[in-house]
């Protein structure tokens, strides 16, 4: 068993399979219809999610609690293990004020929460890089420097078909300016140091399809680099994205992933990008 255990939330859109692959532990926040309260990639799918979307349910998300961290993190603990928890960017979920709540409980332990400035596959990329270092035997130290890297050079950029699923939930961040703009501009939006930004202004979706895997491939070089493809209820638009990034450097990897409940329901069911960084 590593040394190092990982810790992350849902909004880091890892599939269950390879979450259990890697151990790493994964809080998930919520989404909610009405009444109803469902545990995200736990109690309710993406499917199922996305057709709710579509069909004109509207949804909202919470944070977890800090008790809820409070449990994973003692049940580690309690193992003798040095705990590394990674997470969703603070400007765009309160998540990581729960995770530093939970870690007061346990002066003096062994936790460090960190602030990925990230979200969805990004924050995914991230993760997977951590759990690897810590599953091959390297020490706390060994995983934050991991970490740090990772988020330094990780790239995210993504369209959503419409901008008011972020405005209506207070995640649009600066991408506020764009709203109004004439019909058929798809904004292409990254996210720096946490916050939503605008990128660049392209008409149309296969432009902007064409746009995101030219930047890929551009900031990639010679350098091979690990690549996710993300989309909500857009498979479409993920397949032509795929093709579009098969002229990057030899040696990269180019993963699908679905954008989960919580992310999609502040980014939209049409939501689609890429995110990579150097391998």
């Amino acid at each position: 068993m590593p040394k190092v255990s990982i810790v992350t939330d849902s909004t880091a859109d890892l599939p269950a399979p390879v979450a259990h692959g890697l151990g790493v532990h994964v809080v998930p926040l919520k989404v909610i219809f009405g009444e109803e309260v469902y545990r995200d990639g736990v109690d309710i799918e993406p499917d199922t999610f996305y057709r709710r979307l579509v069909s004109g349910e509207l949804a909202a998300t919470s944070q977890p609690s800090p008790g809820e961290f409070e449990a994973v993190y003692r049940e580690l603990l309690e193992k003798g293990q040095s705990v590394v928890s990674i997470h969703i960017s603070r400007h765009l979920s309160g998540t990581m004020n729960s995770a530093e709540a939970a870690r007061t409980v346990f002066p003096g332990a062994d936790i460090t929460v960190v602030d990925s400035k990230l979200v969805a596959a990004a924050l995914g990329l991230v993760v997977k890089a951590a759990a690897r270092t810590a599953r091959d035997g390297g020490t706390r130290d060994d995983v934050l420097t991991m970490v740090r890297k990772t988020m330094r050079e990780t790239r995210v950029l993504f369209c959503v078909e419409s901008l008011e699923y972020l405005r209506r939930g207070g995640r649009i961040g600066k991408a506020q300016a764009l709203l109004g703009t004439i019909l058929n501009i798809n904004p292409i939006l990254a996210v720096h140091e946490g916050i939503i930004q605008p990128f660049e202004k392209v008409r149309g979706r296969k432009v902007a399809l064409r746009r995101l895997a030219e930047v890929a491939v551009q900031e990639a070089g010679d350098r091979p680099v690990v690549c996710g493809v993300l989309q909500g209820a857009n498979p479409e638009a993920a397949a032509m994205l795929t093709g579009l990034l098969q002229d990057l450097p030899p040696g990269s990897t180019v993963e699908q992933g679905t954008v989960g409940p919580v992310v999609g329901a502040h980014a939209g069911p049409g939501v689609f990008g890429v995110t990579f960084h150097p391998r």
